[in-house]
């Protein structure tokens, strides 16, 4: 069910780095240099410079920033040394290289390195039923040696119906590799969709707002030529 690619080596040539600080640094990197460091469990850290662009060369290539690289420093005496690219770092802003990490390794002792799982075919559950693939795991971690480092495994999941699952233990062990990845992890599985319940318009009835109009107060009776009102001017006619 799947299938493995293994890696190849490539030489770069470095340069010792003897320059530090901000502005060194800086100036290096406007020159078209990347500076790094190499370290490793037989040998002392040794802070280095590369070009950026064969650098790119290398991790733009199918093996990425998993390469497995020969660096060959140029000095006297020269000296080569197998190594992995263990971390680089990029510009936030315009994606530049900035700096990177080798480890010096030797190729006669296996190593732990992750590899990505990367699906191959439309699973029969998605083309004829409408189902969802869902890739969960997309790395493995294996233990092999340097020069047997797999860039990837391939798996096809064309035969994949809904409700089934792939899992770690389903892979088949790259050559001269062992899977150390839980074996019950899931790589991918192909569900049903989820069906999206139409949104119910559940809008609050809210009562019109009355605006009641204030009565017109009744003008007060009006005095007449003597100050009185018109009303206690009736009630002294009635008693005469």
């Amino acid at each position: 069910m799947a299938k493995t690619k293994s890696a190849a080596t490539v030489t770069l040539a470095v340069q010792r780095r003897t320059t530090n600080g901000k502005r060194p640094v800086r100036r290096l990197r406007q020159e078209g240099i990347v500076p790094g460091i190499v370290y490793g469990r037989t040998m002392d850290p040794v802070s280095i410079a590369v070009s950026r662009r064969e650098l790119s060369k290398v991790l733009h290539s199918t093996r990425g920033e998993r390469a497995l690289v020969t660096l060959r420093l140029e000095e006297a005496p020269p000296w080569e040394k197998p190594a992995l690219v263990k971390l680089v770092q990029h510009d936030p802003v315009d994606g530049r290289i900035l700096h990177v990490d080798f480890q010096a390794i030797l190729l006669t002792e296996r190593l732990r390195v992750r590899i990505p799982v990367v699906l191959k075919g439309v699973p029969v559950g998605v083309k004829q039923d409408g189902g969802l693939m869902e890739h969960f795991l997309r790395e493995i971690e294996v233990e092999c040696l340097p020069t047997e480092i797999p860039s990837g495994v391939e798996c096809d999941v064309s035969a994949l119906k809904i409700g089934d699952t792939v899992h770690v233990r389903d892979l088949t062990p790259p050559p001269q590799a062992k899977i150390l990845s839980d074996p019950e992890g899931v790589i991918a599985a192909v569900q049903m969709p989820k069906e999206e319940k139409p949104e119910e318009a559940a809008a609050a009835v809210t009562e019109p707002e009355v605006i009641r109009e204030k009565k017109e107060e009744a003008p007060a009776p009006a005095e007449d030529a003597k100050g009185e009102k018109p009303d206690a001017k009736k009630e002294k006619e009635s008693k005469a």
